[in-house]
């Protein structure tokens, strides 16, 4: 029993290693249209890791796609004369059928994937009961569903439908046959997936990966990179239930996810203060855990890479296909800071979001540290799927939308920390719980930790909310100070869109998204694009299956 145990061990460790290393044709080095057959999947258990690693392989594929989709389509990014047509096509509103950077292909891929492993994995415990690892199963099939309803959420936000399907064996050629779903129904079952799941599985189990390749090895010497790659329930929920409408649970999920059990993590507090912000995006994110929640990895060393530096970079061998947009540029230029007059977003703005190099204007976040053109493109950037900021960013607009504003504001100006002082002797929920606040207390919120002033609704106060119309109006206000926010504080993540169309969708006024993305053309283009994007229709990208 012994040696199987520590055979099993080495295999998964093995996996493991693949994951990280391309000198074994690693999971991470596949084809997007690669399917895992049904007649060579799980032949025995420590197949059920391989299997579930297969599926991050596939995240890896298409984690960049909507970096370049949803920031060309936002006011972040515009083409240079270098770029190829396909990326002008989608800057130009302009048809996208067989567009390779518009393809859904990929994220359908993730889906397929899942559904085969989920299938197999059932399959086999059925038949070899005894040869599976209890503990380690549901937590396995748990984080596939979550791979599956993350690849399904972004095909919804960037496509505004998905073609849905829990068969497996189902082919990428094949995705025409299948029902489509629009957003609206797509995230009702998404929720079901996550709260009820397969089998009596949801998505809500978690693995820790430390446990599985490091028995007996402390916590903080495993590497914490494993229980980093796979959406965590809480996030992916909060998200969920945000565009599902259902504020309550965000604020519910939330609150006790970034206390983090009297923790460190996730506080949005001073040990990431000011400059210290932008290393969450280059250096080692097993450093960073107090910021990072979820990412997708890579190695240059292992031949991992993602296009981001190859293409925002002017240093050769770089590419320099996509640049900064003077609106984008200028909304971090105008913020005024904490002393109440210094003017710039010091700290995420230039030199830190984007930078002028070698004559030109270029997206700087993702390769600050290693910049010489020997080393340019080396830097392993991760991609981020969750992060601090993301959570607050839900927990905030959910308290807004119930009507809890001061509540609201304290996460996205001063933080708790300022909260508590302010309002001593009359904390409201969800800043009430004594236990909890001796760690929120932390919280220095989004804009102070980069050392910015707050920002309220111009010329709307909380003393003078007496009728619903003045409710409303400030609770819009505010709506729109957090579209503003995002626009800086996830530049270049692939979030702003997506806030853009939920508060234009929630407010039935797509001038919310139309005006700002418009911005960023030259007069003659701009009033086409606006009057475009004043048709919800086309906050979405039309691709054929």
């Amino acid at each position: 029993m012994y040696d199987m145990m520590m055979k099993r061990q080495l295999t998964i460790l093995g996996c493991g290693l693949l994951l990280l290393s391309a000198s074994c044709s690693s999971f991470f080095d596949v084809d997007a249209d690669d399917m895992l057959k049904e007649e060579d999947y799980i032949g025995e258990s420590n197949e059920l890791y391989s299997g579930y690693m297969g599926i991050a392989a596939k995240v890896q594929d298409v984690a960049d796609h909507a970096i370049f989709l949803s920031e060309l389509r936002s006011d972040l990014l515009e083409p240079t004369a270098n770029a190829p047509q396909e990326l002008w096509d989608i800057y130009n509103h302009q048809s996208l059928e067989g567009n390779s950077f518009a393809d859904p292909r990929g994220y359908y891929a993730v889906i397929l994937n899942a559904n085969n492993f989920i299938h197999k994995a059932f399959e086999y415990r059925t038949k070899y009961p005894r040869a599976v690892d209890e503990s380690h199963f549901g937590p396995l099939v748990s984080g596939a569903i979550r791979f599956k309803v993350w690849a399904y959420l972004m095909l919804g936000k960037l496509y505004g439908q998905a073609a849905y399907t829990d068969a497996p064996n189902v082919k990428l050629d094949e995705l025409h046959t299948i029902p489509v779903l629009g957003m609206d129904e797509l995230v009702n079952r998404l929720i079901q997936l996550m709260e009820v799941g397969t089998n009596q599985i949801n998505g809500q189990l978690v693995l820790n990966w430390g446990n599985v390749l490091f028995p007996g090895v402390n916590a903080a010497d495993q590497d914490l990179v494993w229980n980093m790659i796979c959406p965590s329930p809480e996030p992916l929920l909060m998200e969920l239930y945000l565009w599902a409408g259902q504020y309550s649970r965000v604020v519910e999920i939330g609150m006790p996810f970034i206390y983090d059990n009297g923790g460190n993590r996730y506080k949005i507090g001073n040990d990431d203060y000011n400059a210290e912000w932008i290393q969450v995006f280059t250096r080692n994110p097993v450093t960073k855990t107090r910021v990072l929640i979820n990412i997708v990895p890579f190695d240059f060393e292992r031949n991992q890479t993602n296009r981001l530096i190859r293409f925002f970079s002017n240093t050769y061998p770089s590419v320099y296909y996509l640049r900064p947009t003077e609106v984008a540029m200028n909304r971090f230029r105008r913020q005024v800071r904490q002393d109440g007059h210094t003017i710039g977003d010091f700290y995420r703005g230039e030199n830190y979001t984007f930078v002028q190099q070698n004559g030109d204007w270029l997206i700087r976040k993702f390769s600050r540290d290693r910049e010489i053109a020997s080393e340019i493109h080396k830097n392993n950037v991760h991609i981020v799927l969750y992060r601090d900021a993301d959570v607050h960013f839900f927990i905030l607009e959910a308290l807004n939308q119930l009507e809890l504003f001061d509540e609201a504001e304290a996460l996205l100006n001063g933080g708790i920390n300022l909260y508590l002082s302010t309002h001593a002797g009359n904390l409201q929920y969800p800043f009430n719980n004594e236990v909890w606040n001796a760690q929120l207390n932390r919280n220095w919120g989004i804009r102070r930790r980069v050392d910015l002033g707050p920002v309220y609704p111009a010329g709307l106060s909380k003393n003078d909310l007496n009728t619903p119309e003045k409710v409303e109006a400030y609770k819009r206000a505010l709506d729109e100070l957090i579209v503003e926010e995002t626009l800086m504080e996830s530049a270049g993540e692939a979030r702003s869109l997506f806030t853009m169309i939920r508060m234009a969708k929630r407010w039935n006024d797509p001038a919310i998204l139309a005006d700002r993305v418009s911005a960023k053309y030259e007069a003659g283009m701009r009033e086409t694009v606006r009057t475009r994007m004043m048709n919800p229709q086309n906050w979405f990208v039309h691709y054929p299956l």
